[in-house]
């Protein structure tokens, strides 16, 4: 169209038409969206549990699977598979990785895991997933070997004070909420932190071994986890870090003994991150109706948990809240920075070798312009040359070389690996003035896919 001309105005048929086609693809697309929401879930369904058996996570995740069972809630049955180490690290890292966009899979977890990942400085936070609900709420407690002298908090309290050098801690990984506790402890106590022996277990069998077999001076736990050790006689359970009594009230708290120390662990469901609205909607239909079943109530007061549901959107502030108090938290407890065992690559590991890659060849270059300046400067055309000859290279080139190669770390993020490596091996190839452009495009797909296929697969490491 010719500047200064207006397009003229639409006519109604015109309008009419557009408004029928549009209205068209709608019904076209409906079936469509209609179909691809009802035939989730088509295959059987997993709860992964970033612990080993026998501690609160996987305890979470088999009641869960055995309520959704027994209440009908799936039409397909539903696996807990384990993935302990790191504090839930491990497993952490397989969910927002291997398992992006897996509507299949979701996580069972809780207030260790944002704690031990800040210790362990972990590429991945809880924060990466997409969390769906927090569901139970449980009190800590202080718990003491059967053949413990230490019949009560105080008693016990008194010894830690005297001679803190002597006893021993045991509770989950460092950094998560057992520790963030021993740690309190030890501050209300007037104990000095560096004064305060722990030992982390990744699961919560280990650290009951330990305490039953006496070879930890106290541990923290759950008290669901060892309720059940208590009632048998196979340890002595002191105080819960609770606000109040609960249950029966015949456990004293640690306020009642003296130290102004409350703290809760929390459990919830996590799903990968990538997923779409209708499977998300499917998940939170069935956490709403499993919560609301007369059987997850039972099993609640059976394991003396408290319901403490908390949908997804409250769920992710609650997070991003507990993140920022832990991070303060271990900051002044002295446990930043402790040993994690795991440190897994995260998604951008590669976008981040290109640009270091990147950064050498630009200064590999700044020095060769420094040592030979005739390096860079075109020599004259003779009549030897066997033809025409690409320039050498020049800080235009140079720069425009830079900019793509930024400009391919940010499509990463928009189009994607798959899409964006082969585009940006093209764009070099063609910058360096090439010859062989079908070539270098065949070689550059090939390398994508053979890169691909080395993080997703072998690595597990999903790439952007």
């Amino acid at each position: 169209m010719e500047a200064g001309l207006e397009a003229p105005p639409a006519t109604p048929q015109a309008v009419t038409r557009r408004a029928a086609l549009a209205g068209g693809l709608a019904l076209a697309a409906a079936p469509m969206a209609a179909g691809a929401a009802s035939d989730f879930p088509s295959r059987p369904l997993v709860i992964l549990a970033p612990a080993n058996p026998g501690g609160g996570w996987d305890q979470l995740a088999r009641l869960m699977q055995r309520v959704i069972a027994e209440e009908g809630l799936s039409p397909k049955p539903i696996e807990v598979i384990n993935r302990g180490g790191a504090g839930g690290a491990i497993g952490l890292a397989e969910l927002v990785s291997r398992r992006h966009g897996d509507p299949y899979t979701i996580m069972a977890a809780g207030s260790v895991m944002v704690g031990s990942t800040i210790a362990q400085n972990s590429p991945f936070r809880v924060t990466d997933t997409d969390p769906l609900a927090r569901l139970i709420i449980e009190h800590l407690i202080v718990a003491v070997p059967a053949t413990s002298p230490y019949q009560t908090i105080d008693e016990f309290l008194a010894a830690f004070r005297e001679n803190p050098g002597e006893v021993t801690w045991c509770g989950g990984s460092a950094g998560g909420v057992d520790h963030i506790l021993v740690g309190l402890i030890g501050e209300a106590a007037g104990v000095p932190a560096d004064a305060v022996r722990y030992v982390a277990y990744s699961g919560g069998g280990e650290a009951s071994a330990a305490i039953m077999g006496g070879q930890v001076t106290a541990g923290v736990a759950g008290y669901s986890e060892w309720r059940g050790l208590a009632e048998a006689g196979r340890i002595r359970i002191l105080a819960s870090a609770a606000a109040e009594r609960f249950g029966d009230r015949a456990l004293p708290t640690l306020r009642e003994a003296g130290l102004n120390v409350v703290l809760e662990n929390w459990r919830g469901v996590f799903a990968p991150p990538g997923l779409k609205e209708h499977e998300i909607a499917w998940w939170m239909s069935v956490l709403e109706r499993m919560r609301a079943s007369d059987l997850w109530r039972q099993y609640l007061a059976r394991n003396g948990w408290e319901d403490g549901f908390l949908a997804r959107g409250a769920f992710r502030d609650f997070i991003v809240a507990e993140e920022a108090l832990n991070t303060r938290t271990l900051a002044r407890l002295g446990i930043v920075g402790s040993s994690g065992g795991y440190s897994p690559v995260g998604p951008w590991a590669f976008p981040t070798a290109i640009g270091v890659a990147a950064a050498a060849a630009g200064a590999a270059l700044v020095v060769e312009r420094v040592r030979r300046p005739e390096a860079v400067v075109a020599p004259a055309a003779s009549e030897e040359d066997d033809g025409p000859q690409g320039p050498p290279p020049t800080w235009g080139r140079f720069l425009a070389g830079a900019a793509l190669a930024l400009a391919y770390i940010a499509a990463l993020g928009l189009v994607g690996f798959v899409v964006a490596t082969p585009v940006f091996v093209v764009a070099l190839c063609l910058l360096m003035r090439s010859r062989t452009l079908v070539w270098d495009a065949a070689v550059a797909v090939a390398l994508t896919g053979a890169v691909w296929l080395l993080f997703t697969k072998l690595l597990s490491v999903h790439l952007p």
